[in-house]
Protein backbone atom coordinates (compact mmCIF):
# COMPACT_ATOMS: atom_id res chain seq x y z
CA UNK A 1 0.00 0.00 0.00
CA UNK A 2 1.28 3.41 -0.97
CA UNK A 3 0.14 6.60 0.72
CA UNK A 4 0.89 10.29 0.25
CA UNK A 5 4.30 10.90 -1.40
CA UNK A 6 4.90 7.16 -1.83
CA UNK A 7 1.76 6.92 -4.00
CA UNK A 8 3.75 7.96 -7.05
CA UNK A 9 3.47 7.06 -10.69
CA UNK A 10 6.87 5.35 -10.53
CA UNK A 11 5.70 3.11 -7.69
CA UNK A 12 2.73 2.06 -9.80
CA UNK A 13 4.54 1.60 -13.10
CA UNK A 14 7.57 -0.19 -11.66
CA UNK A 15 5.95 -2.31 -8.95
CA UNK A 16 6.31 -6.01 -9.83
CA UNK A 17 3.50 -6.88 -7.39
CA UNK A 18 1.01 -4.92 -9.47
CA UNK A 19 1.02 -7.54 -12.22
CA UNK A 20 -0.26 -10.30 -9.94
CA UNK A 21 -2.46 -8.29 -7.56
CA UNK A 22 -6.00 -9.65 -7.15
CA UNK A 23 -7.46 -6.27 -6.20
CA UNK A 24 -6.10 -2.80 -6.77
CA UNK A 25 -7.63 0.28 -5.17
CA UNK A 26 -6.84 3.86 -6.13
CA UNK A 27 -8.23 6.57 -3.82
CA UNK A 28 -6.89 9.58 -5.70
CA UNK A 29 -8.01 12.44 -7.89
CA UNK A 30 -9.10 11.80 -11.44
CA UNK A 31 -8.32 14.08 -14.37
CA UNK A 32 -10.57 14.00 -17.43
CA UNK A 33 -9.41 15.35 -20.78
CA UNK A 34 -12.58 15.08 -22.87
CA UNK A 35 -10.90 16.19 -26.09
CA UNK A 36 -7.80 14.01 -25.75
CA UNK A 37 -8.97 11.01 -23.70
CA UNK A 38 -5.56 9.33 -23.87
CA UNK A 39 -4.38 12.11 -21.54
CA UNK A 40 -7.08 11.49 -18.93
CA UNK A 41 -5.34 10.29 -15.79
CA UNK A 42 -5.23 9.28 -12.17
CA UNK A 43 -3.42 12.00 -10.26
CA UNK A 44 -0.75 10.44 -8.07
CA UNK A 45 1.97 12.05 -5.94
CA UNK A 46 4.30 14.08 -8.13
CA UNK A 47 7.98 13.16 -8.24
CA UNK A 48 10.75 15.59 -9.18
CA UNK A 49 10.32 16.57 -12.80
CA UNK A 50 6.85 15.05 -13.30
CA UNK A 51 3.22 15.87 -12.55
CA UNK A 52 2.35 12.43 -11.24
CA UNK A 53 -0.36 11.79 -13.82
CA UNK A 54 -0.87 8.10 -14.64
CA UNK A 55 -2.47 8.54 -18.05
CA UNK A 56 -4.81 6.32 -20.05
CA UNK A 57 -1.98 5.85 -22.53
CA UNK A 58 0.31 4.50 -19.77
CA UNK A 59 -2.42 2.31 -18.27
CA UNK A 60 -3.01 0.65 -21.65
CA UNK A 61 0.61 -0.57 -21.47
CA UNK A 62 0.29 -2.17 -18.02
CA UNK A 63 -0.02 -5.96 -17.79
CA UNK A 64 -2.53 -6.82 -15.07
CA UNK A 65 -4.32 -9.93 -13.85
CA UNK A 66 -6.50 -8.16 -11.28
CA UNK A 67 -10.00 -9.41 -10.82
CA UNK A 68 -11.05 -5.99 -9.53
CA UNK A 69 -9.73 -2.46 -9.79
CA UNK A 70 -11.47 0.30 -7.85
CA UNK A 71 -10.99 3.88 -8.98
CA UNK A 72 -12.32 5.92 -6.08
CA UNK A 73 -11.87 9.25 -7.81
CA UNK A 74 -13.94 11.78 -9.72
CA UNK A 75 -15.19 11.02 -13.24
CA UNK A 76 -13.16 7.84 -13.74
CA UNK A 77 -15.98 6.21 -15.70
CA UNK A 78 -16.38 8.88 -18.33
CA UNK A 79 -14.43 9.43 -21.50
CA UNK A 80 -14.78 10.19 -25.15
CA UNK A 81 -17.15 8.24 -27.39
CA UNK A 82 -15.04 7.00 -30.29
CA UNK A 83 -16.99 5.65 -33.25
CA UNK A 84 -16.42 1.93 -33.67
CA UNK A 85 -14.51 1.75 -30.37
CA UNK A 86 -16.87 2.82 -27.59
CA UNK A 87 -15.88 5.04 -24.69
CA UNK A 88 -12.16 5.68 -24.42
CA UNK A 89 -11.14 6.44 -20.85
CA UNK A 90 -9.70 5.04 -17.64
CA UNK A 91 -12.09 2.09 -17.33
CA UNK A 92 -11.36 0.92 -20.86
CA UNK A 93 -7.62 1.30 -20.31
CA UNK A 94 -7.64 -0.91 -17.19
CA UNK A 95 -9.80 -3.53 -18.91
CA UNK A 96 -7.44 -3.55 -21.88
CA UNK A 97 -4.48 -3.92 -19.49
CA UNK A 98 -6.03 -7.14 -18.20
CA UNK A 99 -8.34 -6.25 -15.31
CA UNK A 100 -11.56 -8.26 -15.29
CA UNK A 101 -13.66 -5.48 -13.77
CA UNK A 102 -13.36 -1.88 -12.67
CA UNK A 103 -15.42 0.21 -10.26
CA UNK A 104 -15.53 3.76 -11.59
CA UNK A 105 -17.44 6.98 -10.99
CA UNK A 106 -19.62 8.87 -13.43
CA UNK A 107 -19.29 12.32 -11.84
CA UNK A 108 -17.47 14.19 -9.09
CA UNK A 109 -17.62 12.15 -5.91
CA UNK A 110 -17.95 13.09 -2.28
CA UNK A 111 -14.83 12.11 -0.36
CA UNK A 112 -16.93 11.36 2.74
CA UNK A 113 -19.44 9.35 0.73
CA UNK A 114 -16.62 7.28 -0.79
CA UNK A 115 -15.10 6.73 2.66
CA UNK A 116 -18.45 5.35 3.82
CA UNK A 117 -19.16 3.28 0.71
CA UNK A 118 -15.86 1.60 -0.11
CA UNK A 119 -15.26 -0.32 3.16
CA UNK A 120 -18.84 -1.60 2.97
CA UNK A 121 -18.27 -2.70 -0.60
CA UNK A 122 -15.18 -4.69 0.36
CA UNK A 123 -16.96 -6.28 3.32
CA UNK A 124 -19.74 -7.44 0.99
CA UNK A 125 -17.34 -9.06 -1.49
CA UNK A 126 -17.04 -12.79 -1.11
CA UNK A 127 -16.72 -16.00 -3.07
CA UNK A 128 -20.50 -16.31 -3.33
CA UNK A 129 -21.35 -12.62 -3.84
CA UNK A 130 -20.91 -11.02 -7.23
CA UNK A 131 -19.04 -7.74 -7.41
CA UNK A 132 -22.20 -6.10 -8.77
CA UNK A 133 -24.27 -7.42 -5.86
CA UNK A 134 -21.63 -6.35 -3.33
CA UNK A 135 -21.71 -2.81 -4.73
CA UNK A 136 -25.52 -2.81 -4.68
CA UNK A 137 -25.61 -4.00 -1.07
CA UNK A 138 -23.05 -1.41 0.00
CA UNK A 139 -25.11 1.33 -1.65
CA UNK A 140 -28.29 0.13 0.07
CA UNK A 141 -26.52 0.16 3.43
CA UNK A 142 -25.41 3.75 2.85
CA UNK A 143 -28.95 4.80 1.94
CA UNK A 144 -30.36 3.03 5.01
CA UNK A 145 -28.10 5.11 7.26
CA UNK A 146 -30.07 8.17 6.24
CA UNK A 147 -27.15 10.61 6.42
CA UNK A 148 -25.81 9.35 3.08
CA UNK A 149 -29.18 8.70 1.37
CA UNK A 150 -28.74 11.45 -1.22
CA UNK A 151 -27.62 9.79 -4.51
CA UNK A 152 -24.76 12.28 -4.75
CA UNK A 153 -22.93 10.21 -2.13
CA UNK A 154 -23.33 6.70 -3.56
CA UNK A 155 -24.76 6.73 -7.08
CA UNK A 156 -21.72 7.80 -9.12
CA UNK A 157 -20.02 4.43 -8.61
CA UNK A 158 -20.70 1.67 -11.12
CA UNK A 159 -19.09 -1.63 -12.02
CA UNK A 160 -17.73 -2.14 -15.53
CA UNK A 161 -16.68 -5.57 -16.75
CA UNK A 162 -17.14 -9.01 -15.20
CA UNK A 163 -19.60 -8.91 -12.28
CA UNK A 164 -18.82 -12.47 -11.11
CA UNK A 165 -17.61 -13.17 -7.58
CA UNK A 166 -13.88 -13.01 -6.99
CA UNK A 167 -12.59 -16.59 -7.11
CA UNK A 168 -11.03 -17.95 -3.91
CA UNK A 169 -7.97 -19.33 -5.67
CA UNK A 170 -6.62 -15.97 -6.79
Amino acid sequence: MYERAAASKANVLHNPLLTDAERIHFAVHGFLDAERPQLSALVLAPAPGERGYLTVREIFNLRLRADLIVLSACETGVGKQVEGEGILGLARAFLFAGAKSVVVSLWNVSDRGAVELMPRFYRELGPQTSKARALQQAKRAIVAQGKWANPYFWAPFILVGDPAPIPRDL
